[in-house]
């Protein structure tokens, strides 16, 4: 019986269209203008490309922070935490975000020491070097598959005299994972 009174409502809502030829016209009309205003602001939408990706937390506030204070739209992705720019301004800001030293980026290595100034002092020179070390050794371990940034602590004795008093230089290592990701025990080895 239920059927029957579905059927007998569309019988009747399909003559009310046939006495009224206008209400079909109506709605086509309306449909294709909707459809039309969808594609122009579809098409006005700004294609977004990805101006950084794999920032440091602190890399990605300045930038945005940045981004906010020039009035640029932007958005972060999701799935892999890239900030994302209008196309047509990514070069641009790439530019002006590097002239205010941005991003400051990980660990720096032996390019420190093409920055020396001449006369520098023997403590300023050893600091730079035992940074730089550290900067290399942060790179060589973050190529590693799994493993998303490193850093490095070297604690470097000074040399002694005598050789009783020698101490071995060591090191602090901390590793950031890729999330679900591990280090099997050959990376392990090779890390220590």
């Amino acid at each position: 019986m239920n059927a029957t009174a579905a059927q007998t409502k569309s019988l009747e809502w399909l003559n009310r269209l046939r006495a009224n030829p206008k209400i079909p016209l109506i709605v086509a009309g309306s449909a294709a203008v909707a459809v039309m205003v969808a594609l122009i602001l579809w098409a006005k939408a700004p294609d977004y490309r990805t101006l950084f990706s794999n920032l440091s937390d602190q890399d990605g506030g300045a930038i945005v922070s940045q981004l906010t204070q020039m009035n640029i739209p932007y958005r972060v992705s999701e799935a892999s935490g890239a900030i994302e720019v209008p196309a047509d301004k990514v070069h641009e800001l790439r530019l002006r975000l590097a002239q205010q030293g941005l991003p400051k980026g990980g660990a720096v290595g032996f390019e420190l020491l093409d920055q020396e100034k001449f006369g520098i002092s023997q403590f300023s020179e050893q600091v730079n070097y035992q940074r730089a070390l550290e900067g290399e050794l942060s790179r060589t371990i973050e190529t590693i598959g799994p493993v998303k940034g490193a850093r490095v602590h070297l604690a470097m004795p000074k040399p002694s005299l005598f050789v009783r008093e020698q101490k071995s230089p060591s090191a602090s290592v901390t590793v950031n994972l890729l999330p679900g990701r591990a280090l099997d025990e050959g990376q392990i080895s090779a890390i220590v």
